[in-house]
């Protein structure tokens, strides 16, 4: 029998536990799939991580559990790192390709500035645009194409040459030490930024609302955008958030989360009003919800500070409320790792009703 070693940071171990299984559940998928390929596995999800490897359970298509599957890790990293690396290796083995294969072209139809640091881009989506739109996101490429791909169908199909350049890419990152890995990972990344499909209407126009700050590549990039300009994404994201359906909910989020908010509550069918923490670094922006209806009898709070104190400021609120029962929030790094061990620790909630993402990280000089 393969040792398991305990990991001694459970907080660690269940963060990476919680973040795979809400957010990379196609990758959990085509691991079970590839190691157990006489079952008919329609779900799988961590029941537990070790040093050595990562232990999965697996379900049916009536979400009935069929067994639990234990699976070695193949190289040295970070916990979360071997989780997916395994995930790579399946998507290359059954010809997938690593970045889902989910190329998608926009016309870019109007920009405008709607608060402070928001602007608005009005876009026409080329390819077919997802059915359910709350807090949907594209992985922008922070270029502009001369004009539209002629055949969208056929760019998207995998070749080849990609499929070869798959295999080299996941036998450089098994070879790579911890660092080189995630600098390779990061030049891979350093040109696409993620941003939420804040509405969709007409059938395939859509908004995306883009918080700028600072002088960062995607403020930048958005604003050089003009009607008739071409983008593309690289690759989407389908936020979970079905927990948010009954019960007490509270949502917290900071200005790069106001689209992905406003996009989970124009479906919300939850007869409980929802608390609702609003951080903002510039009072101006809050009037991005100025013409947006909030569930009825919602409480709403107004937070005015900086990112080093979000945590801070969002726990001192939270203590003071008797019921928490399920949370969907997204803001700086270190400040969601903070709220979700509060949660977690000190009002039991456990990771199917703790969603605390961390959308961006604070650059500490």
């Amino acid at each position: 029998m393969i040792k398991r070693t305990e990991i001694i940071d459970l907080d660690k171990k269940q963060d990476i536990i919680d973040h795979i299984n809400q957010d990379h559940t196609e990758e959990l998928l085509i691991i079970a799939q590839d190691y157990e390929m006489k079952l008919i596995i329609k779900n799988a999800l961590i029941e537990d991580i070790f040093q050595e490897g990562v232990l999965l359970a697996l379900f049916d298509k009536e979400n009935k559990k069929l067994k639990n599957l234990f699976v070695e890790f193949q190289l040295r990293g970070d916990l979360e790192e071997q989780i997916l690396y395994l995930a790579y290796q399946a998507f290359i083995k059954n010809n997938r390709d690593l970045s889902g294969n989910k190329t998608v072209y926009f016309d870019v139809v109007n920009v405008q500035k709607i608060t402070q640091n928001f602007i608005r881009i009005k876009l026409k989506i080329l390819n077919q645009a997802p059915n359910y739109y709350a807090a949907y996101a594209y992985g922008f490429q922070l270029k502009i194409l001369n004009k539209k791909p002629k055949n969208i169908k056929v760019l998207n199909k995998k070749s080849k040459i990609k499929n070869l350049m798959d295999r080299m890419l996941l036998w450089l990152i098994k070879i790579l030490s911890s660092k080189s890995r995630q600098r390779l990972i990061e030049n891979i990344n350093k040109g696409i930024r993620i941003y939420t499909l804040r509405k969709l209407f007409e059938g395939n126009y859509a908004y995306i609302d883009i918080y700028t700050h600072d002088n960062s590549a995607g403020s930048q990039w958005v604003k050089l955008l003009k009607q008739g300009d071409v983008i593309l994404s690289k690759t989407e994201v389908a936020d979970k958030h079905t927990h948010l359906n009954k019960g007490q909910v509270v949502f917290i989020a900071d200005e790069t989360a106001y689209p992905a908010v406003a996009g989970i509550l124009d479906f919300w069918k939850n007869p409980i009003p929802p608390l609702i923490i609003l951080l903002a670094s510039d009072v101006r922006d809050y009037t991005y919800f100025d013409d947006f209806n909030f569930p009825l009898q919602s409480e709403v709070h107004r937070v005015n500070c900086q990112p080093g104190q979000q945590a801070e400021k969002v726990i001192n609120i939270l203590e003071q409320k008797i019921l928490i029962e399920n949370v969907w929030g997204a803001l700086e790094n270190d400040a969601a790792k903070k709220i979700r061990h509060y949660l977690r620790n000190q009002r039991d909630l456990n990771g199917k009703n703790n969603h605390m993402k961390g959308y961006w990280r604070l650059n500490k000089l």
